[in-house]
């Protein structure tokens, strides 16, 4: 079990499945308020950065491509969050 969380990878796959369990948990509570979907989108931008950071092995990418795809994410959660609004 230890060399399972010793890997970079397999620590970032490891949260990445809690957070889609808490994900999941909160949009199947059946309330789904603003506040409950801006921490659904808060989430998204948690796992996206994980995602692009470990996975795409953007750490040691350009600055400015790294943070123009966290800039994306950020964006469309705010997108996400004005809909949810009207």
């Amino acid at each position: 079990m230890r060399h399972l969380i010793q890997s970079p990878l397999n620590r970032a796959w490891l949260i990445l499945i809690g957070l889609t369990l808490l994900t999941t948990a909160i949009a199947e509570s059946g309330v789904l308020t603003t506040a409950s979907i801006a921490l659904i989108s808060l989430l998204v931008i948690i796992k996206g950065r994980l995602i692009i950071r470990e996975y795409m092995d953007m750490k040691t990418a350009h600055p400015a491509l790294y943070w123009s795809l966290i800039g994306y994410m950020v964006l469309f959660s705010a997108a996400m969050l004005v809909v949810a609004a009207i």
